[in-house]
């Protein structure tokens, strides 16, 4: 295995120096930083951070600093986060350690998950079958979401040259863990989670139709599924067949996603490896991965809470998909009790080795120090 990436977030490293971090990084076995360079709002309890044990990021920023001059134009624009200013460009400090022989770095981008920009623009957010706007979400099929998206992971990929940039959320984001202190007093069952999260918004109608879909009989078929579903008492799993005219609309829906990628690899220099951040299932999200993999240098597989005996067969079909010259990764999660102990990471992470180039662990500051110990037993 080549890369051994431990994800972190930028606070961390202020927290800690960029000297601790790469310690701290080396010391559990791994050679890489995945660093976030663009993400959303939340809630973390921080026991590997000195400083800020509880932090609440600033929703939908860049850790970088972008360019004025490359964004000239463009209806959706970045914010740069305050803490960039206040306490410096910490991309910029690992790629400079990067070159003189620190840890190589993977800039770690969300793309579409931003609620900051859905309210700033509604008109290029998720909207469900009933219109109502999922905040938490940019649109796919949203040509100026797209323009967003693209133009930030150039600007990342140009001005800083990362070893690799990890695309994450560059798809139709689910109902659930989109927005936060989420309320359900139903509650949905698994199926109507999923067809709240089925985008409706002006662009993926627009552009629905023009390929011969019958978006607007397929959104009304969702209404009506959720009107039932609303109006029943007490929840009543059951399983739904959906109509010809829904089945065309979902299997459509991967379209806008791959265009995405599409333009995002004709932008991001070749000597920039682009991976794309995927798990179990997220085909109901518009991911459609053997059109993605042409864009591609390689998948970052997120087993987080795959069983240890789904591993095996979960990354030798991705392996399968991609192919003998493009790069799977295995992304497992530190959280207990996801991993119960050091022994059960270290069965997950072996039953990955037959299959997969290289490993991501989650996170730096979001677990205790000793935990980073069980990635050193599991790669020895």
């Amino acid at each position: 295995m080549t890369d051994i990436s431990i994800w972190a977030y930028p606070w961390d490293l202020h927290d800690l120096t960029p000297a601790t971090t790469t310690d701290r990084i080396t010391a559990a076995g791994a050679n890489m930083i995945s660093l976030a360079v663009s993400y959303h709002a939340g809630r973390f309890v921080q026991p590997g951070n000195p400083k800020r044990r509880v932090y609440f990021p600033q929703d939908g920023t860049v850790y970088y600093r972008p360019d004025p001059a490359r964004w000239q134009g463009q209806e959706i624009q970045p914010l740069q986060a305050d803490i960039v200013a206040t306490e410096g460009d910490i991309l910029a400090e690992m790629i400079r350690r990067r070159d003189k022989r620190g840890l190589k770095v993977s800039a770690w981008t969300v793309c579409l998950h931003n609620t900051r920009l859905g309210i700033l623009h509604p008109d290029h957010c998720l909207r469900t079958a009933h219109d109502n706007p999922s905040f938490y979400g940019l649109c796919p099929s949203s040509p100026a979401a797209r323009a967003y998206v693209t133009t930030m992971v150039q600007e990342i990929a140009e001005t800083y040259a990362p070893d690799r940039i990890e695309i994450e959320s560059p798809d139709f984001m689910a109902f659930s863990h989109g927005y936060h202190h989420e309320k359900d007093g139903l509650p949905l069952t698994r199926e109507e989670d999923f067809l709240l999260g089925v985008c409706f918004c002006n662009h993926c109608r627009r552009a629905a139709i023009q390929a011969g879909i019958p978006a607007e009989e397929a959104r009304q078929i969702v209404c009506n599924l959720l009107d039932n579903a609303f109006a029943r008492e007490i929840p009543s799993p059951a399983a739904t067949t959906f109509s010809p005219a829904l089945q065309s609309y979902l299997k459509w829906r991967s379209t806008g996603v791959t265009a995405l990628i599409a333009e995002i690899r004709a932008v991001v220099p070749k000597s920039t490896r682009l991976l794309l951040i995927d798990a179990a299932g997220s085909e109901e999200t518009g991911i459609k991965l053997p059109d993605l993999v042409p864009f591609l240098d390689g998948i970052l597989h997120c087993a987080y809470r795959t069983q240890s005996e789904n591993i095996p067969n979960q990354m030798a079909a991705t392996k399968a998909l991609l192919g003998p010259n493009k790069t799977l990764i295995a992304g497992f999660q530190l959280f207990h009790p996801s991993q119960r102990d050091r022994a059960d990471l270290a069965d997950k992470v072996a039953r990955t080795k037959p299959y997969a180039d290289g490993l991501n662990f989650y996170c730096l500051g979001l677990v205790p120090p000793a935990r980073l110990d069980w990635i050193r037993t599991a790669l020895s």
